[in-house]
């Protein structure tokens, strides 16, 4: 569902600043709800609109809105400058960082919606400017310090720590083996420790993981509480010298009437008589996939400091 703005985009042109950039808040003209990703043909009215409203627009500086369109999932702003003009020193930063202040770049986010930016003096283009949907995102992509579980009245004694997401809530598990939790809306990164039924050494998880039956039925079992559940991937990994099970399902939950498609991702490390589960999830696919590399940042960062002394 999509419905032109058309009061706030006046108010922009009344206000509109000396900066050239600011302009591009004049772009947010469309109010999506966003479980409902704008399709491309969406994607190519919205921008049939924006060249409607804006174009011919005087600008600071002397310059002009030549126009927009679209292409796939990309908006294309044009702009005429005077021959003075000189873009920013950090211009895709900057421009990126005032679709922030905005709704615009949630929107162009969650529907995947590309934006480039062309500037041109008579015919000769003067500075171009390209941003992926990934780039609007809030989302931070820091890791800070270490955070031990030694100690830890759920950790088993398990002698583990990893980096903390930098702006994320860290909060104690609300059950008994989960014994920390990141969260960032409606993105969690878990850490689960429960008891084996018996020791394991290495080389004996080795055996056990190349085993593909056994790990067909280990992903399987462990997926059985879900409604519905598909196996996207799996691959055997190393964290910190321990042999592991990675795996992806993207399946379905009900938490009190109401029904969720999750994404989520599991690293089952066999530390000796004990299993400790990390394990990520994501209501929404596309900040799944645009965070899916700082899970594994997360993960990559597990120490677990006995094994070296």
């Amino acid at each position: 569902m999509k419905c032109i703005l058309k009061s706030n985009i006046n108010k922009l042109i009344r206000h509109h600043t000396a900066r050239i950039i600011n302009i591009l808040l004049f772009s947010c003209i469309f109010s999506i709800l966003f479980s409902q990703t704008l399709t491309e043909k969406d994607i190519k009215e919205i921008a049939e609109e924006t060249n409607n409203e804006m174009q011919g627009l005087n600008i600071a500086n002397g310059g002009t809105i030549r126009g927009c369109f679209a292409y796939g999932r990309t908006i294309v702003y044009q702009y005429d400058v005077v021959e003075e003009w000189i873009p920013t020193k950090n211009m895709k930063q900057d421009i990126i960082e005032n679709f922030k202040k905005t709704e615009a770049a949630e929107i162009f986010f969650m529907n995947e919606i590309n934006a480039d930016f062309y500037y041109y003096t008579d015919s000769k283009l003067r500075e171009k400017v390209s941003i992926r949907s990934q780039e609007f995102s809030n989302l931070n992509f820091d890791l800070g310090d270490y955070i031990s579980l030694k100690g830890h009245p759920k950790a088993k004694d398990v002698d583990m720590k990893l980096k903390q997401p930098v702006g994320w809530n860290v909060m104690e598990g609300d059950r008994p083996n989960i014994v920390k939790k990141f969260v960032y809306k409606t993105n969690t990164f878990m850490v689960q420790i429960r008891d084996n039924m018996m020791f394991f050494s290495r080389n004996e998880t080795k055996e056990l993981l190349n085993d593909e039956d056994y790990v067909d039925e280990f992903i399987t079992e462990s997926s059985s509480s879900f409604e519905d559940f598909e196996i996207l991937n799996h691959n055997i990994v190393t964290i910190d010298r321990y042999p592991t099970l990675e795996f992806t399902i993207r399946c379905y939950i009900e938490r009190t009437g109401i029904g969720y498609n999750l994404i989520m991702k599991s690293w089952v490390i066999f530390y000796e008589d004990k299993i400790i589960l990390l394990q990520c999830s994501s209501l929404d696919e596309m900040e799944f996939t645009t965070l899916e590399n700082f899970y594994n940042m997360i993960t990559n960062s597990v120490i677990f400091p006995e094994q070296y002394n």
